[in-house]
């Protein structure tokens, strides 16, 4: 995890030139008509497991579509969100654009050149003289190429091409816009992705990827994502990597647009790593983000694991979906994946599940904000995450390409090296030890509210129950 220079989001309000946030109030009104279903919403995963086969369909009206065999091998991930069902029907993604905001895009990897979107209008007079391929919004030039991998292992996922070698995307047809937002380290600011999400919308981006997050909330951030809603282009963002009890930011946001993604491992388990959905509901799913095999420059490929590998699955969902329906708004397509990720189709009961884990997974009653809960010492991360004027990002988490999935490694940012530090997930005593040391010596912030949060989180999962109750 990475901390930016704090100076550049105080620059912020100073440097960009952004329209009112009140003129954003009207594409609000859309919002507030979701019908989610609470019965289907776990606070651990949200609305479960992202399936294409279903949301494709429901995007055109029809029923999920035939199973098909798996590709297996390294494609299990596409197998594991049927995106073959939407492929076989003829949905590819084709006329989608993607951007990936992020440490940049290899757009000469060969698995990737002949879907990097290609500005077909290159306007001198827009400010980004020469963006033929997107922008670098860290630089301000218009060199969009990865040199952390970060970047373009998204986009593998999200339109690798189909080929018959390397990896094929969840949009193989799709196409890649490039927005460097972050630099080679990681690091980013307010400031950037706020450009890179405006500058996606304006050119014509139908889905945005934001595989990073961390801070705290940001206004300008949330004006750029309503105005990328209110033009209907849908915001999938990563839930962050601290095994906490809520997203990070911008993921939150996900309550009233976008949608906010965790990651689950080969057997549909939530990652130890990945941040929960919350009790307050938001539009989260899930998708693989463990050990997954994509694109990384200079030809090669790789295996990395957090929510930044889940977060391009789902959107390589979302451009399958206007692929098939390129009319579908944000609201309406939150809706459909509300409703036909793994939680909803299985929820036949009105009783609702009780799962202790969605009540202690990385909960902190000392922290100031039962959301902004920062379980980041049980992974060695060097950074906070509830600082407003820092933002981190998960560009460099990952796992190796061992077959050893239970260690997780992440860059020491403490020294100002690439060292990696690493921790053995079954050492859970370790962990425990932090934590209770923390919490011994950590003074409560809103010590008159502790009372309060334990008894949200208790109650949780019986509020369908509670709300039978008569009222007086």
């Amino acid at each position: 995890m990475f901390n930016n220079n704090k100076s550049n989001d105080l620059a912020l309000h100073n440097s960009l030139s952004l329209t009112s946030s009140s003129s954003f109030n009207k594409f609000s009104n859309n919002l507030s008509n979701d019908t989610f279903s609470s019965q289907s919403y776990s606070s651990s995963n949200g609305y479960g497991l992202v399936n294409a086969s279903s949301a494709v369909a429901s995007a055109i009206g029809q029923q999920p579509f035939a199973d098909v065999p798996d590709i297996g091998g390294n494609a299990w991930d596409a197998d594991m969100v049927k995106a073959p069902e939407a492929w076989a029907k003829g949905y590819t993604g084709k006329g989608v654009v993607v951007a990936v905001l992020d440490t940049g895009v290899d757009i000469n990897h060969v698995d990737l050149k002949d879907n990097i979107w290609t500005n077909p209008n290159d306007d001198t007079a827009d400010g980004y003289a020469g963006d033929i391929h997107g922008w670098n919004f860290v630089d301000n030039n218009s060199d969009v190429m990865d040199r952390a991998g970060h970047g373009t292992h998204v986009s593998g996922t999200i339109a690798g091409e189909k080929n018959d070698y390397g990896v094929t995307g969840i949009a193989y047809d799709a196409k890649i816009m490039p927005v460097k937002v972050l630099d080679d380290t990681g690091s980013g600011s307010y400031d950037s992705i706020t450009k890179g999400i405006y500058y996606a919308v304006d050119h014509g981006a139908n889905v945005i990827n934001l595989s990073l997050g961390g801070g705290g909330t940001n206004k300008t951030m949330e004006d750029a994502l309503n105005y990328a809603s209110g033009k209907g282009v849908i915001v999938v963002m990563a839930a962050g990597n601290d095994g906490g009890a809520s997203p990070i930011y911008p993921a939150r946001y996900a309550q009233n647009t976008g949608v906010a993604v965790g990651a689950v491992d080969k057997d549909g388990n939530l990652a130890d790593f990945s941040n929960r959905a919350g009790s307050k509901q938001l539009t989260y799913v899930t998708a693989p983000g463990v050990s997954i095999y994509s694109t990384v420059p200079n030809n090669n490929y790789e295996n990395y694991s957090g929510t930044s590998m889940a977060a391009p699955h789902v959107a390589g969902v979302v451009a399958l979906m206007l692929s098939a329906n390129r009319s579908l708004s944000d609201s309406q397509v939150r809706q459909i994946l509300a409703d036909t990720s793994k939680n909803s189709e299985q929820s036949d009961s009105t009783i609702p599940s009780f799962n202790f884990g969605d009540i202690f997974s990385g909960f902190n009653p000392f922290s100031s904000s039962i959301e902004s809960t920062n379980y980041a010492s049980r992974y060695n991360y060097t950074s906070g995450l509830s600082t407003e004027n820092n933002i981190t990002f998960d560009a460099n988490s990952k796992h190796t390409a061992s077959n050893n999935t239970s260690t997780i490694y992440t860059y020491d940012n403490s020294s100002n090296s690439n060292a990696l530090k690493s921790f053995d997930s079954s050492n859970i005593s370790n962990y425990s030890t932090n934590y209770s040391s923390m919490a011994a010596t950590t003074n409560p912030q809103d010590p008159e509210n502790i009372f309060e949060r334990y008894g949200k989180i208790f109650l949780a999962p019986y509020e369908q129950y509670l709300r039978l109750l008569p009222k007086n």
